[in-house]
């Protein structure tokens, strides 16, 4: 079972305490008025003052943990990393030989939009956004060396394929109560495939 229902129970139970809270407050001025025929009471304010304090601070701290905590991908006790790599299988358009082929979109300054690649005679497509080219000595690319990437393997890849393979990284949160609370146990996180090419030349556009 998934830990994500706990992070939706203390949702619930966070967004509930504040409508008690505003209820509460609703019902204890309208008594106050009825008794005393004011409007102002110091412990009550007070007693006011703590309740919103802890409704404010339990609903700030439930959307910390579902928007705004960054889980560290390198963390193997929060995130599970797992890397597929493919064999790049050369293709032609005429006498024009390649092994990735970047898209480039029809608006603005054409910029890559994506990259299709084969393998085992398979075609995949894979966003820019979440993939990059690698076509010098560097294996991994300027924008993929933040990710976790196991460097060791890569080279092994590198020496066997001749310079020429995909490394799809699936990064997926593990089933903890911590990110459960987060609601994202068991989610995955990001998903990117390093293309691996002999040099620029082999990567054709369109």
């Amino acid at each position: 079972m998934s830990w994500n229902w706990l992070g939706w129970l203390l949702w619930i139970l966070a967004i509930a305490f504040l409508c008690y809270v505003i209820h509460y407050i609703r019902v204890q001025q309208l008594m106050l008025i009825a008794k005393t025929k004011k409007a102002f009471d110091k412990k009550l304010f007070l007693r006011y003052v703590a309740l919103l304090a802890v409704s404010l601070i339990w609903l700030g701290a439930m959307a910390h943990a579902t928007f705004f905590h960054r889980v560290d991908l390198g963390n193997r006790a929060e995130a599970q990393i797992s890397t597929k790599y493919y064999a790049l299988q050369i293709n032609n358009r005429g006498d024009d030989y390649y092994y990735v082929l970047a898209n480039r979109s029809k608006a603005g300054g054409h910029p890559v939009v994506s990259y299709t690649y084969w393998s085992g005679n398979n075609k995949y497509v894979t966003n820019s956004r979440f993939g990059a080219v690698a076509d010098s000595d560097r294996i991994i690319p300027l924008t993929a060396i933040g990710l976790p990437w196991n460097k060791k393997e890569l080279k092994k890849q590198d020496s066997r394929t001749g310079h020429a393979f995909a490394a799809v990284m699936s990064v997926r949160y593990r089933n903890t109560p911590l990110n459960g609370i987060g609601l994202r146990a068991n989610r995955q996180s990001t998903a990117y495939t390093l293309l691996r090419v002999p040099s620029a030349e082999m990567v054709a556009q369109r």
